[in-house]
């Protein structure tokens, strides 16, 4: 029997570690080359994943359509590329059990592993409902992040999945809003915005769509 490829899902905690999600969309084409697979290639396209798995879109002002199947789509064509997946999201920290056992349907052909970096007081409570997505204990990782900032992170993360961080620089990656830790409040909210933002570029590109195809009809018409 073939090996399976492995596939590291990042999941916790919003304002710690986000720097992982936008340079991993970032860095996709150098990481292909690495024999790794970023699922997504850009912020964009992991929130609508997210929001589609906890069924949160109503929440970010989207419709059901706008995110409908954007996660099986995601890990079709990480498949193409015959290696291992990566993945994260801070939104999954609070996925409920139930919605953690559907993303995880749609890796049946990898061996998952989870990653849940540290800076939380729920960081028990995540570790908890995401132990349900690996078959082993050793499959589910925690990483510290207390004293590293992103470049810190960035390399631990790496390290952890399996390829070096050196050629993969953080001075292009368009960081997340900045996490106040000692107010959960403001944290929270920062998140809210910085995700908003991208349901918003998620907009954009609905309309510009429906640009082009207004254009083609108009062409047509002529």
């Amino acid at each position: 029997m073939a090996k399976k490829h492995k596939a590291w899902i990042h999941v916790g905690m919003p304002g710690v570690g986000d720097v992982l999600e936008p340079a991993l969309a970032h860095h996709h084409v150098a990481l292909r080359e690495l024999g790794i697979a970023s699922a997504a290639h850009s912020t964009a396209e992991s929130f609508r994943a997210a929001v589609e798995m906890t069924r949160s879109h109503k929440d970010w002002s989207l419709k059901r359509s706008d995110v409908e199947g954007q996660w099986t789509r995601l890990v079709r064509r990480a498949e193409k590329s015959r290696s291992d997946l990566v993945f994260s999201q801070p939104l999954l920290a609070g996925a409920t059990l139930d919605q953690i056992a559907l993303l995880i349907d749609a890796l049946a052909g990898y061996q998952v592993h989870v990653v849940v970096t540290t800076g939380h007081e729920d960081d028990a409570t995540t570790l908890g409902r995401w132990s349900t997505a690996v078959r082993k204990t050793e499959r589910l990782h925690l990483l510290e992040t207390d004293g590293l900032d992103d470049a810190g992170v960035w390399k631990a993360f790496g390290k952890l999945v399996g390829f070096g961080t050196a050629s993969l620089g953080l001075g292009d990656v368009a960081r997340p809003a900045p996490a106040v830790d000692s107010l959960p409040e403001a944290l929270r909210e920062l998140d809210r915005l910085a995700r908003r933002n991208a349901s918003l570029e998620i907009r954009l590109e609905e309309l510009d769509r429906k640009r082009r195809k207004l254009k083609k009809k108009l062409r047509e018409v002529a």
